[in-house]
């Protein structure tokens, strides 16, 4: 039966009339709704019910529950091995991904599992450039020299008539394979080195969450390398500068000048020399050198710009955390500080005792002529009086 609905006189067959001559009939419910009749001018209680039962509207019935609710979906398979990265287990292997990510002319991925030992030298010279960002993405891989003492573990090297534009090495820790530094590791984690200047440069590069210890050098800069940025580097524990950039044939023909590169976040302490010995055309923003042989930053033709950055206790013959001797282009040193208890310094185990390599950092900055200096400051910490200064 379909609404609306009639109540039907059984003993006639018509439609029921009520007391009132009201007829039964066109009855409706909203959806959802039941429908029942009851006799109300019966005194009884309760009135008697006319209707034989409830009365549901079809199709209409009461609202039904909510479903129950889905199972949750399985997890993510995470990808295979392979699938956007690569997962080199052998020397071999890992030569084979950064030759293929250099020829290809791409950013290449290693797994975070990577751990590799290499015998020697892993070199990339890249024999053609379009100009496309190269190098690698190591997630964190770990690369430990166990090589011939002197060679370099990491090399990018400029090639004659590339311009090598977009060297990329990012989250990858370089361990030199000196812990005890000795000087029987490599000599440099990462060395960029383009001997030949303009010829083969190496130019918009980046550097970005880089690790280096262990070694002689940490990082080595050399030659053509330029215009670049260098964010979150690192190099503690080698036997001379964690970070050391060197201008190369220098009057010669093919000179290579290492120019306008950006530092961000340096940090390179415990080295035998210097935390950063850097030629002039440099910016150093918010550097931090700890307990270094030979000063935190040295540049001795100059600096272009250093900002809130940090010496503690890293001072050489100087006593100061920053030595820039000449001010070359215009040397500008700012909101820095040094801290020291004036006695700690660096230190080196011979086998059978321990020698100063350092002397107690008493200064700030040791600076020639023409070098500036503003709002920058000491923090003493050792017994009375005082001995630091900003300037020596």
């Amino acid at each position: 039966m379909t609404p609306p609905y009639k109540l039907i006189d059984q003993a006639t067959g018509e439609v029921a009339i009520g007391s009132n001559g009201e007829k039964w009939e066109g009855m409706d419910v909203a959806p959802g709704n039941t429908m029942e009749l009851y006799n109300t001018t019966d005194n009884s209680n309760p009135w008697p019910r006319v209707s034989p039962g409830t009365i549901v509207r079809p199709g209409d019935g009461p609202t039904p529950p909510d479903p129950p609710d889905p199972p949750d979906p399985p997890d993510p398979t995470p990808p295979p091995t392979g699938e956007g990265m690569d997962y080199p287990t052998n020397e071999q292997q890992l030569r084979d991904a950064l030759n293929t990510y250099m020829n290809e002319q791409r950013v290449g991925q290693l797994d975070n599992r990577v751990d590799v030992t290499i015998s020697d030298t892993i070199e990339l010279a890249q024999q053609t450039n379009s100009g496309w960002p190269w190098g690698v993405n190591g997630n964190y891989a770990k690369i430990r020299y166990a090589g011939p003492a002197g060679r370099d573990a990491l090399r990018v090297l400029g090639v004659q008539g590339v311009n090598n534009r977009g060297l990329t090495i990012k989250n990858l820790s370089i361990n030199g394979g000196d812990p005890n530094m000795q000087d029987m590791g490599a000599l440099a984690c990462l060395r960029l080195s383009a001997p030949l200047g303009d010829a083969g440069s190496i130019y918009k590069f980046t550097l970005e969450n880089v690790f280096t210890m262990a070694g002689t050098y940490g990082v080595i800069i050399e030659g053509g390398v330029y215009e670049g940025m260098c964010s979150n580097v690192h190099a503690e524990n080698c036997t001379k500068d964690g970070i050391m950039e060197q201008h190369l044939n220098l009057g010669q023909n093919g000179q290579g000048v290492v120019s306008n590169v950006f530092w961000v976040h340096p940090n390179s302490s415990r080295n035998y020399g210097a935390g950063m010995r850097l030629v002039y055309s440099n910016y150093v923003i918010g550097g931090s050198f700890i307990v270094n042989g030979d000063g935190g930053v040295v540049a001795s033709d100059g600096l272009r710009g250093m900002i809130f950055s940090n010496g503690e206790n890293t001072a050489g013959k100087d006593q100061a955390a920053f030595v820039v001797p000449n001010n070359g282009y215009g040397s500008y040193i700012e909101v820095c500080e040094a801290s020291s208890d004036g006695k700690t310094v660096c230190r080196k185990w011979t086998g059978s005792a321990w020698v100063d390599v350092g002397s107690p950092m008493l200064y700030l900055i040791a600076m020639g002529a023409g070098v500036s200096e503003r709002d920058n400051h000491v923090s003493y910490y050792g017994n009375p009086p005082n001995p630091m200064r900003v300037v020596k």
